[in-house]
């Protein structure tokens, strides 16, 4: 796990959308179960340099989570062509948003990817 983690941080493809960066790695599915080899897998970074109450990082993370999970359909396109994406979703504003503007940029990150 913080081998995938530190691959994927050192990765170079990357997507901007205000306020979330977005940094994602794809690779060739190993053949096995689905719970073993998922399509994708998630991480939510919300440094404390740009929230420093525990209670704003805490607010921001779940509403980013949940934009995730009602979008998450828009990865299907990888689950098809046999490939595992990996994202880290990196909150990069000093103040916590609304929900419909998260929504969006993880809208439009997810749409973007290839």
């Amino acid at each position: 796990m913080e081998n995938e983690v530190n691959s994927l941080l050192k990765s170079e493809l990357s997507r901007f959308h205000y306020p979330i960066k977005l940094i994602y790695q794809v690779d060739e599915r190993i053949p096995g179960g689905i719970e073993e080899n998922p399509h994708y897998k998630v991480i939510f970074i919300i440094p404390k340099r740009y929230l420093k109450k525990a209670y704003m990082r805490n607010l921001a993370k779940r509403r980013l989570r949940e934009a995730f999970r009602i979008n998450q359909n828009l990865l299907d396109q990888f689950r098809e062509r046999g490939k595992t994406v990996y994202l880290a979703f990196i909150y990069v504003s000093a103040e916590v948003v609304s929900f419909k503007q998260l929504e969006s940029g993880v809208v439009k990150l997810l749409t973007d990817l290839k």
